[in-house]
């Protein structure tokens, strides 16, 4: 019987080792999937500069900000999910962002550094499920926070600053919509 049981299982290891010994196929890649004019103009395509493109405006100040002007990156558009994702992109590619005008709406929370005592303001957003959550630190120009929990929007300039031991960006010259 041990005779019969481990000349089947040789003769079932030799036929997988086998099975896969066709000729393998060349390998599809999209040019040779889709159509050919199709293919041409997906190869083409330049590649966004960030995932959200809205309409170009300057570079602002506070003061541009104060006027109303549009946002170049607004996140009060998009879905909670692709909302978390742009936030990612904030994160990992500042260089993509920097003095651009961002429009968000979150929930306000704020943060005490316990070694400077430091206050920070940030939009805290969560995704489709609420169990995933970004903040966005901000300083808003008139100083006027709301209380911790209020639903805000938030317009301001990104920027980026160091500390001794990271990176971190926040919008700056923020102003709070009503």
């Amino acid at each position: 019987m041990k005779r019969l049981l481990k000349g089947f299982l040789l003769l079932c290891a030799a036929a997988a080792l086998t099975a896969c010994g066709a000729k393998p196929e060349a390998a599809s890649s999209v040019a040779t999937v889709l159509p050919e004019s199709a293919s041409s103009s997906a190869v083409t395509a330049p590649a966004p500069e960030h995932s959200v493109q809205l309409p170009e405006s300057s570079t602002a100040g506070a003061s541009d900000i104060h006027t109303g002007m549009d946002a170049d990156i607004d996140l009060t558009l998009l879905s909670d999910t692709v909302v978390n994702a742009e936030v990612y992109n904030m994160l990992v590619t500042p260089e993509n962002y920097t003095d651009k005008i961002v429009r968000m709406t979150g929930e306000y929370q704020e943060y005490t550094d316990e070694q400077t005592g430091e206050l920070y303001h940030s939009c805290v957003i969560y995704d489709a499920l609420a169990c995933c959550q970004q903040g966005v630190e901000f300083v808003l120009t008139d100083g006027d926070y709301p209380e911790e929990g209020t639903t805000i929007t938030v317009v301001g300039r990104y920027e980026t600053y160091t500390t001794p031991y990271y990176d971190y960006f926040h919008l700056v010259d923020g102003v709070r919509e009503k």
